[in-house]
């Protein structure tokens, strides 16, 4: 097996998957390099794009659970068929450091001859189709007045500090047969992520930190989840629940709504 393809799944993974396993080992080199860049045969069912009309796809998902790959694959399918697909991040520093050069990020899950040029100073992607990749950051919303997209990937919305940068990124989505967003983030509830949960034009995927345990290091489960299991934080960050209480509520959300649904039916009794 080739460096090149080691990072496309580890050895925990593999252990889980025994027929897989042994298929690779039998596969000529070319073929293994070739396999360790085909999303279609490692991605899960909730990281497969949703099927249906839709132009948001909102993946609510925990930490780990591959939102970052998800994001950089469906850029890098995206640019085969469309000019403009831009990418966004709570901040710079975020655009740069996981969506572009993470270890989930475009540069890391792109082979060799589809690998865009990354123009650090012009702050975008240039791959090797002729297609364009804009990197924009929510910290500068009004950088995307007059842009256009026929694609987008927008990275931890609920950590956007000014939702008017996605305003502004949805007026710029008007290029192509089917502009779509796809927006991938930790579900804090932000008025942000609440209106995209109740947009007709969009399709939420929910996924947990625990779907992406072969891939996780063991220590990050025995430690870290251990620690906040059952919390609060841990079910915002883990299970990836849309927390719509406000901690220490006397009233909460589920109780107000059973109170109410009660209270009519007894009406009509």
């Amino acid at each position: 097996m080739s460096q090149s393809a080691a990072p496309r799944y580890s050895a925990e993974w593999l252990a889980l998957q025994p027929h897989w396993q042994q298929v690779i080992q039998n596969l000529p080199p070319d073929d293994v390099d070739f396999l360790a860049y085909d999303w279609h045969f490692w991605r899960r069912e909730k990281q497969t794009p949703p099927p249906g009309d839709w132009t948001y796809w909102l993946i609510l998902a925990g930490r780990g659970f591959g939102k970052t790959r998800v994001g950089a694959e469906w850029v890098r399918e995206s640019v085969q068929s469309e000019q403009f697909v831009n990418i966004a991040g709570a901040t710079a520093d975020d655009a740069r450091d996981i969506m572009v050069e993470g270890e989930s990020g475009i540069l890391a899950i792109c082979p060799e001859d589809e690998r865009p040029i990354y123009r650090k100073s012009e702050r975008k992607l240039s791959w090797p189709n002729g297609a364009t990749s804009l990197i924009f950051t929510a910290d500068e919303p009004e950088r995307f007045r007059g842009k256009q997209h026929s694609g987008f990937w927008a990275d931890e919305i609920g950590a956007w500090r000014y939702p008017d940068a996605f305003t502004q990124m949805k007026f710029g989505l008007r290029l192509g047969a089917r502009p779509r967003a796809v927006i991938t983030t930790t579900p804090r509830p932000t008025a942000l992520v609440k209106e995209l949960v109740d947009d007709p034009n969009c399709v939420v995927t929910r996924g947990s930190s625990y779907e992406n345990r072969p891939n996780l290091a063991p220590a990050f489960f025995e430690a870290i989840v251990r620690q906040y299991e059952g919390t609060r934080l841990g079910r915002q960050e883990l299970n990836a629940e849309l927390l719509l209480d406000t901690e220490g509520a006397l009233w909460w959300r589920d109780l107000i709504q059973y109170v109410t649904l009660r209270g009519a039916a007894d009406e009509t009794d």
